[in-house]
């Protein structure tokens, strides 16, 4: 084969890669440590739901735990993964999504607090 042809055919493959790695960097942001997600919400959760800063407190303190707890085997994955892209990719969006959805599912003055803990466990873990 041409260099000419592998050249055009590995141009197409950069090109792709390119696209895929903008959505990806979309929502990278939410992985870096936490810290822009948690600033937020917890300003969201005690201003516009009435959370104490207790409540806000507890939920971030699950989240910062399960973040703790997860990052060695979530590094031990990455390492020995052959699709660190994909799983970087699944991760990005199910953290964005887990923000949303927490946004949209707290209740006034921390009702359902305990589903609240769920997701910044389940968060905290994929984070």
């Amino acid at each position: 084969m041409s260099p000419i042809l592998l050249a055009k055919q590995g141009s197409s493959k950069n090109e792709r890669a390119r696209g895929t790695l903008r959505w990806v960097a979309l929502f990278l942001g939410e992985l870096r440590d936490g810290l822009t997600m948690i600033n937020m919400q917890s300003a969201f959760l005690i201003i516009s739901k009435g959370y104490s800063e207790k409540q806000v407190g507890i939920l971030f303190f699950v989240f910062g735990m399960s973040q703790f707890l997860c990052q060695t085997p979530a590094g031990y994955i990455m390492d020995y993964s052959d699709n660190k892209l994909t799983l970087l990719a699944t991760a990005s969006v199910a953290t964005t999504a887990l923000t949303l959805i927490t946004a949209a599912f707290a209740t006034e003055n921390g009702g359902n607090i305990m589903l609240m803990v769920l997701i910044k466990l389940v968060q905290g873990g994929i984070t």
